[in-house]
C-alpha cells in the first residue's frame, strides 16, 4: 500500500512538472521524424501478465522528402539527448498510473527474454516491474548497454547482471531502499550530465573512457570552489531566513537594508571560521562528533565576532534576536549540509550484494560489530536482526536493528529475517554453548563467524575485521586448561631441554611452550630441514633470550644421537618424534618399527646413559588394542619406557592421547583442503569415531604430567567423548557456509587397511586412577614380563634381514597384550555405506 501510494504521488507530480518538457519533446520528434510521437511494445508485467509499455518514438527513418544525410543526422543527436535525459522513459508514468508498474522496480522485458529465464523471472516477476531499477543507477554515466547484439545471440554479461541486482531488490525492497534508487537516479543523471570535451593534458581522466567532461567531474575537480559557494548560499539563507522569522515574513525596508549592509561582515568571518576549522576539505562521506563539534566552534566564534563588529559600528536594524535566530540556523543547515552523505547512506542499509546477518547478543559486542557494518557499506554485510537471551534486552532496538527473542527462537527469527550469515557476538560463551548454537543451524547451513576475546570487546576494539570464522577448534576444544605454571617452571628453568621431532605438530608446539618458562637452552632435534628451520627461526624471533640449538639429525643415527646428549647433556627429555600415519606404515612396517621403537630405544638409552632427570614418550591411542602397525609400534615403545622406569633414577612417563586438531596430515586440514576445492569429503565410514584435542591443550597437558610423573606411569589424557568424523565433515562444510551433500557431496570410501571404527584410550586390564589433575589419569597395567632388550635385539636384527610385513607383523605380535589384532576390521560393502 505505502509503495502505491509513493508511485501515485511521483506520477502525478512528475506529469504535472514535466508536462512542457514532454510537449516540446514530442513536437521535436513530431517534426524531425515524422513519425507518431509514441510507440508501444508488449512486455510482461507482475505474475507474467502482459501489457503495452509506452514509449517515446525515437525512430531514426527520416520524415518524407527530407535529405537522408541530414535527416539521419540530426535524428542521431536527438536520440541520444533524449537517452541522455532517460526521456523515452518518461510515458511511462502513464503506466503507473494504471497499475501496469511502478516507479521502482525491475525494468520490464520482452516475452522472448523472459521465456529465456523462466526460473529467474518467476522471482524478478513477483513484483510489478519498474521505470528505475537498480541497474539503471549501476551504470552511472553510461547509457543502459543493448541487451543483445542481435535477436537469437546469446545475452550480454549486462542482461545477466541486470537480472542479478533485479533479483537482489526483489529479496531486499523496502520504501527506504526506493527513495535511495530514486534520488540516486535523479543525482547521477545530473553529475553525468556532459558539459564540454576534455584533453589528454587535463589532471581529472575521462569517466568511463569517454571524452567527456561532466558535471561530476567539474565539482571535483573544483571541489574546494563547490564547498566555498555551498556554504556562501548556507550563510546568506540562514542570515535571510533570520530577518523572515524575526518580522514575520514581511522585513521591513530598513532591515532589509541591515541585512544587506552586514551580508559581506557575515560571509567573511563565517568563512573564515569554517576555513581555519577546516571544514572546506574534510570528507562530508566520514562526517562524525569531531566534525559536528567543529562547526559549533565555528559557528559560536563567528557569532561572537559578528555580534562585537554590530556593536563596534552601531548597525542599526540588526537586532540581536536576529543575530541569535541565525546563529541556530547556521549551525543546523551547516550540520546538516555535511550529513546529507551520511543522511542518504542511511535510508536504507541494504547495498546490492549484502548478506543479511542475524546477530547473536545484543551486547556491546554486537553493538560494535552492527554499527560497524552499517558505517561500512563495503563490507557487504546488512545487521537484520539481534537475538539475546537477556530478557531487558528483548523487543528493543539496537541501532534501529530490533531484538526478536531468545535462542530457543534461533531457527524461526533465521526463517523469519532471511538471514544468510550468523555472527555470535558472545565473546564470553563456551565452546558447549557454541556447539549448542552450531546443532540449532546445522539444517539452515549458514556460515558462522565469532567475536575475539572479551578484554578486545572491554577496550572497545572490534570490529567486522576483528572477525574470524568459527572453526571446529572452537566446537570440539573444551574450557581453558588450568596447569601449575609454576611447578612446570621451577622443573624447566634453568635446564636444558631437548625435543625430539622438534618440527612436526606437537613437537613445535612443545618448543613453543616450554620456551616460555626460560630454560637454559632448548634442543630442536629433527630430521626434517624445512620443518627445522621454520620452528628455529619462529622460536628466535619470540623468545630472544633463549638459547636455541638446532639439530638436523636422525634419532636411528646412533652415533649423532649419543654426540648430541654427550655435548649437550639434556635434563629433560620429550620424545615427539614417531611416524604417525596408518595407511603409510602398513605398507612400510620396517620402518615403523626403526623409526617408532628401535628410534625410541635410542633417545631413551642415551637419556639413561647421560643421566637425563626426566623422559616423556609422546604416544597415542592406536596403541591400545593396536590394529595397525602404527599402533602395535607405539604400544611396544609404551612397553620399553614401562621395563626401564623401575631400573634407573631417570623418570619415565608416557602420555598418551587421541587425534590431534589441526596437526600436519589430520583429517581436519584434509577437509578443509576439499571442501575449498570443491569436494567430495571423503569419509571412511559413517560410524568411525575419533577422539579429538587440541595441540595447545595436549602440549599443556602433556607438560602437567611430565611435573606429576614419578616414573613408569602411562598418563591418558581426559579427551572428553568421541567425535563422529562424518559430523566433522558435515559441520565444516555448514561452517564455510555450504551445505552437506548439496553444494558439497560427501563420500564414503570404506576403512582404510589398519583403521578401526572406534579407539578406546586404555586396556581392559589397565585401571585407571585419577591424579591431583582433573583431565589427566594414570593407566596402571602390570608388570611388563617381556625381555625388553632381547626383543629389540632379534628386531633389530630382523629388520636388517628385509622380512616381509607378515613377518614383522608374528614378531610384533610375540609381545602385544592378548586381544591384539594386526588385521584390519573387514571393510563392508561401499554400498551399505551410503546414507
Amino acid at each position: 500500500m505505502k509503495k502505491r501510494a509513493f508511485d501515485l504521488f511521483f506520477a502525478f507530480v512528475g506529469l504535472a512538472l514535466f508536462a512542457p518538457f514532454f510537449l516540446a519533446i514530442a513536437i521535436l520528434i513530431k517534426w524531425k521524424t515524422g513519425h507518431p510521437v509514441f510507440q508501444t511494445r508488449k512486455v510482461f508485467g507482475q505474475r507474467f501478465r502482459l501489457f503495452h509499455l509506452y514509449g517515446f518514438n525515437t525512430a531514426l527513418d527520416p520524415k518524407a522528402g527530407a535529405d537522408p544525410n541530414q535527416a539521419k543526422k540530426e535524428t542521431l543527436w536527438l536520440d541520444k539527448v533524449l537517452a541522455r535525459l532517460h526521456a523515452e522513459r518518461f510515458p511511462q508514468l502513464i503506466n503507473v498510473l494504471k497499475g501496469d508498474m511502478s516507479l521502482i522496480g525491475p525494468r520490464p522485458e520482452r516475452p522472448f527474454d523472459v521465456a529465456f529465464f523462466q526460473k529467474e523471472f518467476e522471482v524478478i516477476l513477483k513484483m510489478q516491474p519498474g521505470i528505475i531499477d537498480l541497474f539503471s543507477i549501476s551504470l552511472d554515466d553510461q547509457p543502459p548497454p543493448p541487451i543483445k547484439a542481435r535477436d537469437g545471440d546469446p545475452p550480454s554479461p549486462f542482461f545477466l547482471k541486470k537480472m542479478k541486482l533485479a533479483k537482489d531488490y526483489v529479496s531486499h525492497q523496502t520504501l527506504s531502499l526506493d527513495i535511495k534508487i530514486l534520488i540516486t537516479f535523479i543525482v547521477n543523471s545530473v553529475l553525468s550530465w556532459p558539459l564540454g570535451a576534455t584533453t589528454a593534458s587535463q589532471s581529472i581522466p575521462a569517466p568511463r573512457n569517454t571524452e567527456t567532461l561532466s558535471v561530476r567531474d567539474i565539482l571535483t575537480r573544483y571541489r574546494t570552489c563547490t564547498v566555498f559557494v555551498l556554504h556562501t548560499l548556507v550563510i546568506t539563507a540562514s542570515s535571510y531566513f533570520a530577518f523572515l522569522l524575526r518580522f514575520d515574513g514581511q522585513i521591513p525596508a530598513a532591515s532589509m537594508n541591515a541585512f544587506i549592509t552586514t551580508l559581506p561582515i557575515l560571509l567573511l568571518f563565517r568563512l573564515a571560521s569554517l576555513y581555519f576549522m577546516g571544514l572546506h576539505t574534510a570528507l562530508w562521506r566520514y562526517v562524525n562528533m569531531i566534525d559536528i563539534i567543529q562547526i559549533g566552534i565555528a559557528g559560536v566564534s563567528s557569532s561572537g565576532l559578528i555580534w562585537a563588529t554590530r556593536n563596534l559600528f552601531s548597525i542599526a536594524g540588526y537586532p540581536t534576536s536576529v543575530l541569535i535566530t541565525d546563529a541556530i540556523l547556521f549551525l543546523g543547515m551547516i550540520a546538516t549540509l555535511r550529513c546529507t552523505k551520511s543522511i542518504y547512506k542511511n535510508l536504507t542499509f541494504m547495498t546490492t550484494s549484502t548478506r543479511k546477518v542475524l546477530i547473536i547478543g545484543a551486547g556491546n559486542a554486537g553493538a560494535m560489530i552492527a554499527r560497524d557494518m552499517i558505517q561500512n557499506p563495503s563490507y557487504n554485510r546488512q545487521p537484520v536482526a539481534f537475538i539475546d537471551d537477556d530478557p531487558r534486552k528483548q523487543n528493543v532496538h539496537v541501532h534501529r536493528i530490533p531484538v526478536l527473542g531468545d535462542r530457543s527462537m534461533l531457527e524461526a527469527v533465521v526463517k523469519q529475517v532471511g538471514a544468510e550469515e550468523i555472527i555470535i557476538a558472545l565473546p564470553s560463551a563456551t565452546s558447549v554453548e557454541t556447539k549448542g548454537i552450531l546443532n540449532q543451524c546445522k539444517s539452515l547451513g549458514l556460515p558462522i563467524k565469532t567475536v575475539p576475546n572479551l578484554p578486545a570487546v572491554l577496550n572497545g576494539e572490534v570490529g567486522m575485521s576483528d572477525l574470524h570464522t568459527l572453526d571446529i577448534e572452537d566446537l570440539i576444544g573444551r574450557a581453558e586448561i588450568t596447569i601449575e605454571k609454576d611447578e612446570i617452571e621451577k622443573a624447566v628453568r634453568g635446564k636444558t631441554v631437548l625435543v625430539t621431532g622438534a618440527g612436526g605438530s606437537i613437537g613445535s608446539e612443545l618448543c613453543r611452550q616450554i620456551a616460555t618458562f626460560s630454560p637454559e637452552s632448548l634442543i630442536l632435534y629433527e630430521q626434517n630441514e624445512n620443518n627445522l628451520h621454520h620452528i628455529m627461526i619462529d622460536l628466535k624471533t619470540k623468545f630472544p633470550t633463549v638459547s636455541i640449538v638446532s639439530v638436523l639429525g636422525d634419532i636411528l643415527n646412533a652415533k649423532k644421537v649419543t654426540e648430541v646428549f654427550g655435548y649437550y647433556r639434556p635434563k629433560i627429555v620429550f620424545h615427539a618424534a614417531a611416524y604417525k600415519h596408518v595407511p603409510l606404515m602398513e605398507e612400510n612396517p620396517a620402518d615403523a618399527v626403526r623409526n617408532n621403537i628401535l628410534g625410541t630405544a635410542k633417545i631413551l638409552l642415551a637419556a639413561l646413559r647421560h643421566e637425563a632427570e626426566s623422559f616423556v614418550l609422546i604416544s597415542t591411542d592406536k596403541a591400545v588394542y593396536p590394529s595397525s602397525v602404527m599402533g602395535a609400534t607405539k604400544r611396544i615403545a609404551e612397553m620399553i619406557v614401562q621395563y626401564f622406569a623401575p631400573r634407573t633414577k631417570t623418570r619415565l612417563v608416557t602420555v598418551r592421547f587421541g587425534n590431534v586438531l589441526e596437526s600436519n596430515g589430520s583429517v581436519v586440514p584434509l577437509f578443509r583442503s576439499q571442501i575449498k576445492k570443491g569436494g567430495p569429503v571423503t569419509v571412511t565410514d559413517p560410524e568411525v569415531k575419533r577422539y579429538f584435542i587440541s595441540i595447545q591443550e595436549a602440549v599443556q597437558l602433556v607438560l602437567q604430567s611430565a611435573v606429576l610423573g614419578q616414573g613408569g606411569e602411562i598418563f591418558v589424557l581426559d579427551m572428553g567423548e568421541p567425535y563422529k568424523i562424518l559430523d566433522l565433515a558435515r559441520t565444516m562444510i555448514i561452517l564455510s557456509g555450504l551445505t552437506p551433500n548439496i553444494d558439497i557431496p560427501i563420500q564414503f570410501v570404506g576403512l582404510r587397511k589398519g583403521e578401526k571404527l572406534t579407539e578406546v584410550l586404555f586396556e581392559n586390564g589397565e585401571v585407571l586412577q585419577k591424579t591431583p589433575h582433573d583431565k589427566i589419569s594414570v593407566a596402571k597395567s602390570g608388570k611388563i614380563t617381556h625381555n625388553i632388550p632381547f626383543f629389540l635385539e632379534r628386531l633389530a636384527s630382523a629388520v636388517e634381514r628385509s622380512p616381509t610385513p607378515d613377518d614383522i607383523r608374528a614378531l610384533l605380535l610375540e609381545v602385544l597384550p592378548n586381544g591384539t589384532t594386526l588385521q584390519a576390521p573387514p571393510a563392508r560393502k561401499i554400498a551399505t555405506l551410503i546414507r
